[in-house]
């Protein structure tokens, strides 16, 4: 092998690939929360009721006001018609307030997603050219730390311009975009044949559980010291978990010096022994396979529809269900408790299950993610609000949550399909997702009165039913 293992006897501990595992989701989190963290913060920044000037605005309205009064005019002073400037240069940053118009927010949203995309190519060249293994450990430094440095940068950026706070945005999604792909190595490179399952519900729940600290955690540190305190310490902790994943990460296990040789026999076996992953295969190649392309229309339908929900359900529940903006928030997070257990329990017996082939436990987790999903949106057309809101908050939030079943769906069908090139087939399913959601933001408007989001998920899942298998595909079997 030409490594001295430091337990290069039998026995030991031969769980290190689980240690891996725990590393990874949570660096893959926390480099989405140091993005993520401006959904929370622009909440305190934008709230001129916590700023010093406050007295101060109120007085120069009263001014306004009586003013108008004494040229004899009955026309109210509108708030927004007052140029007032809430972060004067004078004031600390961590008291400075900025007015955030839905179009800014659409243009810091629109940011991330846009660099998300681009930002996908030059890995796929890297990928194509030079194959994955040589660039994973420096590849999740690089992006960890640049990251962290944008995170920490962000509150400066947007007190000195706000379009150079959307080009960091683009920056940062930019940067990050690798995740997806290098996510498919790791699922390659340390997960056993039998474990692929738990792999993928553990590191694609990454978000989810950027969420689940981000949303409560960030909003606490908001609001209780400062927005900026806010980016800075997830900033840190973006940095903590890429020092860590770099000192324990190695880019093949066989190189680990805590690994038996029992652990690295049980991760290799059933794959290409090599030690150098080959340079991918061309895109056209890729392309021109039917399973593939069911991997693919399966995830865009289903990101899609997702999508949708993310944007649509929060109207809902204020606007059609008439709770407040505080309960309508805490139903979104519902969903995102519910996915990770769903995830992690899908992950498991799609591992564990053997009465069924491979391919019949891809095709059944696929179609209990669409299938069900696409049932409860259907029955949510025929409930009545303000008859059985209970009912029709269950349906707009169960979706949510049985999409968990895709982990042993069409996510893992792409790793089993692509094998040792998964990093270069996820790089071109990231593409294919952000043209969905982007897509999704501009024609959900158009949709949203019947049930055409029911229908997508239903026949992308028939095509995804139809095409996948569970085997290699010709051009991801090494050449021997």
């Amino acid at each position: 092998m030409g490594v001295v293992h430091r337990f290069n006897v039998h026995g030991g501990f031969r769980y290190v690939r689980f240690i891996i595992l725990v590393a990874a989701a949570l660096y893959l989190a926390f480099v989405q929360a140091s993005i993520i963290v401006f959904n929370v913060a622009y909440v305190e920044m934008a709230d001129h009721t916590t700023s010093p000037l406050l007295e101060s605005y109120l007085n120069l309205m009263r001014n306004q006001t009586a003013f108008s009064q004494s040229v004899g005019s009955a026309e109210r002073i509108a708030p927004d018609s007052i140029d007032f400037d809430w972060a004067p240069s004078s004031l600390p940053l961590s008291q400075r307030r900025y007015t955030i118009s839905s179009v800014h927010k659409s243009f810091a949203f629109a940011g991330s997603f846009a660099g998300s995309l681009f930002g996908t190519f030059p890995m796929l060249w890297l990928l194509r050219y030079a194959g994955a293994r040589k660039a994973i450990s420096s590849t999740m430094l690089i992006i960890g730390a640049v990251c962290a440095v944008l995170c920490g940068l962000t509150p400066l950026s947007i007190s000195a311009s706000f379009w150079l706070f959307v080009a960091l945005r683009f920056a940062s999604g930019f940067v990050s975009a690798p995740t997806l792909p290098l996510t498919g190595a790791i699922i390659e490179d340390w997960a056993a044949m039998e474990e692929k399952g738990l792999f993928i519900s553990c590191l694609t729940g990454s978000i989810e559980i950027a969420m689940l600290f981000t949303l409560p955690v960030g909003a606490l540190i908001a609001e209780n010291i400062s927005w900026p305190a806010t980016f800075y310490i997830h900033a840190l902790i973006c940095a903590f978990f890429t020092l860590t994943l770099f000192l324990v990460y190695r880019d093949d296990p066989a190189k680990h010096p805590m690994l038996t040789i029992e652990e690295v026999k049980l991760i290799k076996q059933g794959k290409n022994g090599a030690t150098d992953r080959a340079a991918s295969p061309s895109t056209r190649t890729v392309l021109s396979s039917k399973a593939i392309w069911a991997v693919f229309i399966a995830a865009m339908g289903t990101y899609f529809v997702a999508q949708f929900l993310t944007i649509f359900s929060p109207q809902y529940f204020t606007s059609v269900l008439g709770y407040s903006t505080t309960i309508a928030g805490t139903m979104t997070i519902i969903p995102t408790i519910g996915l990770l257990p769903v995830k992690f329990i899908t992950g498991v017996v799609s591992d564990r299950l053997n009465i069924l082939s491979e391919v019949c436990k891809l095709r059944l987790f696929n179609s209990l993610s669409s299938f069900i999903g696409a049932s409860i949106l259907i029955v949510a057309v025929f409930v009545r609000p303000g008859v059985a809101d209970v009912v029709a908050t269950a349906l707009i939030i169960l979706p949510f949550i049985f999409y968990g079943f895709s982990t042993g769906g069409f996510q893992k069908a792409g790793v089993m399909i692509a094998r040792e090139h998964a990093p270069f087939v996820f790089s071109l399913m990231h593409i294919f997702d952000m043209v969905a959601l982007l897509a999704a933001t501009f024609i959900i408007p158009l949709l949203t009165p019947d049930n055409t989001f029911a229908v997508l998920l239903i026949s992308s899942n028939v095509v995804f039913t139809i095409f996948v298998k569970a085997e290699p595909d010709a051009w991801a079997i090494p050449k021997v």
